[in-house]
């Protein structure tokens, strides 16, 4: 398995589309297929990008899986997040802190 097929992967898992891929890793459409299709390879930028919505980086260009990564739903909410503007992520990681304290007084 090559970088485009682990890119592919990894774009799979978190439920993206091509299109997704392409503007998380800052790049257009047909430059994201040339990755997947082998053609070239993203640059450190896009991979950082990439690892910021949950892409797991170290294994699209190692083959080796990151011992703390995510698990696919989490994986899956933290790229949601990331795509949400400043006012939407703060009101997501407070209810999100609200529910986990109330749940834990619950318990």
């Amino acid at each position: 398995m090559n970088i485009g097929d682990r890119l592919r992967e990894e774009r799979n898992r978190l439920g993206f589309t091509q299109q997704d891929g392409a503007k998380a890793a800052g790049v257009g459409y047909t430059t994201y297929m040339a990755y997947e299709a082998g053609r070239s390879f993203p640059n450190a930028e896009a991979l950082n990008l990439l690892h910021a919505v949950g892409f797991d980086v170290l294994y699209v260009v190692t083959g080796v899986r990151n011992g703390a990564a995510l698990s696919n739903e989490d994986s899956s909410l933290l790229a949601d997040l990331n795509q949400v503007d400043e006012k939407g992520r703060t009101l997501a990681v407070t209810t999100m802190r609200s529910l986990l304290d109330t749940y834990k007084r619950l318990s």
